[in-house]
């Protein structure tokens, strides 16, 4: 039998990686399942319409969801709409956008106030700052702006510099690195704040959680479940907190398969 790999953080040796097979992960009947979903569900693409979802995912999506009896959640830097567009088809929780926004039971709702003025104000300056550089390609969101320059990596310190400027003008908002982007978000938002609210609602309360990223804006939220007893995965090579990693979305989706049964 084909056995995925989940490593330790400092590149494991042989020994010390593990099989993504139970009692290495917590029983289905006792977990809930937490996803972000660029670059780990699905691969990175050069601009954020690029992605492919592929039918392999769409195909997890059900069957975890119902191996889980609906304890499988996505938790993205992505809005809700946007979530919406590439997966149709999933009924179950989103918390989107960092946070900012949570769809449950099908109903959309603004996790904290959002400052939706100042919000436009920085869109506009970025989206000005952008049509000066166009290499740089700038993302709306419905708390912020995402200034991303993986098509201008040799301009990453000048977009470091504008997108600092804005936070530093923008009361409430701060600027969170994120992988070959700056987003501009409020302070009071993240993925763990909005998913200890979710973990404490039926039916994800007092399961074991499982979350899963790749990107620095998912390290508070890998550092929460392992808080709570639960299990922190990271994709890719990058540091991390998690103590656990898998190589890329592909393995992952075989990972999860194998433990899903």
């Amino acid at each position: 039998m084909l056995f995925y790999q989940l490593t330790g953080f400092m590149g494991a040796s042989e020994d010390d990686t593990i099989a993504c097979k139970a009692p290495h992960l917590p029983d289905p009947s006792t977990a809930s399942l937490l996803l972000d979903f660029d670059g780990t569900l699905v691969e990175i693409a050069d601009r954020p319409d690029g992605i492919v979802v592929t039918e392999k995912v769409r195909h997890l999506l059900r069957h975890a969801s119902e191996r889980l009896e609906g304890r499988v959640a996505l938790v993205s830097g992505r809005s809700i709409e946007d979530l919406q567009r590439f997966l149709p088809d999933f009924d179950g929780p989103l918390i989107g956008t960092h946070g900012a926004e949570m769809r449950i039971d099908g109903e959309r709702t603004e996790t904290e106030k959002i400052d939706h003025s100042t919000v436009s104000r920085l869109i506009r300056l970025a989206e000005d700052f952008g049509a000066l550089r166009p290499e740089f390609l700038v993302e709306r969101k419905p708390s912020g702006v995402v200034l991303h320059y993986r098509q201008a990596e040799d301009h990453a310190a000048l977009a470091l510099r504008f997108m600092e400027s804005l936070a530093m003008a923008a009361d409430g908002f701060r600027l969170q690195p994120a992988l070959m982007a700056y987003e501009l978000k409020p302070e009071n938002i993240g993925k763990d704040v909005a998913l200890r609210k979710l973990l404490a609602m039926p039916p994800f309360a007092g399961t074991t959680p499982v979350f899963i990223g790749d990107d620095l804006t998912d390290e508070p939220a890998l550092d929460l479940v392992q808080e709570m007893g639960g299990f922190g995965i990271k994709i890719g090579e990058a540091e991390t907190v998690a103590r656990h990693r898998l190589a890329d979305p592909s393995g992952l989706i075989g990972c999860l398969e194998e433990w899903l049964g």
